[in-house]
């Protein structure tokens, strides 16, 4: 099978859109599927490169009165003559520029938009004009749509998507990182310079919706008991950027420590040393760091946003309204029953978040929708 993958942007890149097109187009390149990802091209990146078994495209962006126009995106789809184009994101290029033509192509096709984050955080009369009414549109178009959390799917069905063409696959994550519980260094705490009784750790970056000035807020309304570790991306200038959290964080006296890039095995070994895995987001897509929290044995404290509420209702963590809940929850978990309570359910839980499992799904649903695609055929057989 040809497959295409549309992105809006690729590895090295790093986030939790791009692990998922990354470990979906790998996955797929290791069962033998000639795989492609079609992409931006960002500063120091190849145009075409092999990475991982998989072929990467990467398209020059041109700038037009704000817009980011990416060169030759049709052109280059239809060379590559596809069996199946997989488009991932909602209101990014490689969607924006791809849907008003979904009709035309003669291709199968899907869509994994990972959540609504323009409509969720921002809500707009144009957000809400092209979630609602636009993007059910043109998803008849497409094959078939899929959700990863179940608030995604119900969102599209309140929109008036129609059922059979909606699928539920949640995302997933290697478990082979995770072969067992290992014992907390007692040690890492200090060497983050947060010297407390308990840990928490959070990782994603310093953008708007995820807004690290609650973690900082709560943890600081501990008194001194907890501390908090945060990794990711920066956005200088933003109201939630590294600066600001860090700024706020002095300002309340809570022991904090961020930063910007982690390696990966600093990154198992923080969370491996965390009490809990904390997200203080207005809005996820998905929440990949809590399936990693899972793995690791972790119990989360998270807001009620992406696969949290789903992972909650499951007995792996605990999911707030309000920066005075995260603090009561905070402070329930300094027991170490409920900790471990937590942690084996999120364990126990954890294979079914797996990236094995979400490539078979995946594969499932090609393969399903290019028989369906043979079956609608002049002259098929039936």
């Amino acid at each position: 099978m040809r497959l295409v993958f549309c992105c809006h942007s690729y590895f090295p890149a790093v986030g939790g859109s791009e692990r998922f097109v990354q470990g979906l187009a790998e996955g797929a390149a290791r069962h033998g599927h000639e795989t492609t990802v079609v992409t931006r091209q960002d500063p120091g990146t190849a145009a075409r490169e092999d990475v991982g078994g998989v072929s990467v495209v990467r398209l020059r962006m041109r700038n037009f009165a704000g817009f980011h126009l990416p060169r030759h995106y049709r052109a280059t789809l239809r060379e590559l003559r596809p069996d199946l184009v997989h488009l991932i994101g909602n209101r990014v290029w490689a969607a924006d520029y791809y849907l008003p033509h979904a009709g035309s192509f003669p291709w199968a096709q899907l869509m994994t938009g990972i959540g609504f984050y323009q409509y969720e955080m921002h809500g707009r009369w144009w957000d809400r004009w092209y979630f609602e009414r636009y993007l059910p549109r043109r998803v008849r178009h497409l094959d078939r749509y899929v959700a990863s959390t179940e608030h995604e799917r119900d969102q599209l069905l309140g929109w008036g998507v129609a059922p059979s063409r909606l699928s539920l696959v949640p995302l997933g994550i290697p478990l082979a990182e995770f072969p067992g519980v290992p014992a907390p260094s007692a040690a890492l705490p200090a060497e983050w310079g947060v010297a407390t009784p308990f840990l928490a750790f959070y990782a994603g970056g310093f953008y708007e919706n995820k807004r690290v000035d609650r973690l900082v807020r709560s943890v600081a309304a501990t008194g001194g008991r907890w501390g908090l570790v945060g990794v990711g991306r920066d956005v200088p200038g933003s109201p939630c950027s590294r600066a600001a959290v860090e700024r706020l964080a002095a300002r309340l006296g809570a022991r904090a420590r961020f930063e910007e890039t982690i390696d990966r095995s600093r990154f198992l070994a923080t969370l491996r040393a965390a009490d809990v895995a904390v997200l203080g987001s207005a809005y996820e897509g998905f929440g990949l760091f809590l399936l990693e929290a899972m793995a690791m044995g972790r119990p989360f404290v998270a807001y009620r946003t992406g696969i949290a509420p789903e992972l909650a209702e499951k007995g792996a963590g605990v999911v707030v309204d309000t920066e005075a809940e995260f603090t009561d929850a905070l402070r329930r978990l300094e027991d170490p029953a409920v900790r471990a309570r937590m942690g084996t359910a999120g364990r126990t839980l954890a294979p079914t978040y797996s990236l094995e499992r979400e490539l078979d799904q995946y594969f499932g649903l090609y393969d399903a929708t290019l028989a369906a695609r043979r079956a609608r055929r002049p002259g098929s057989a039936p």
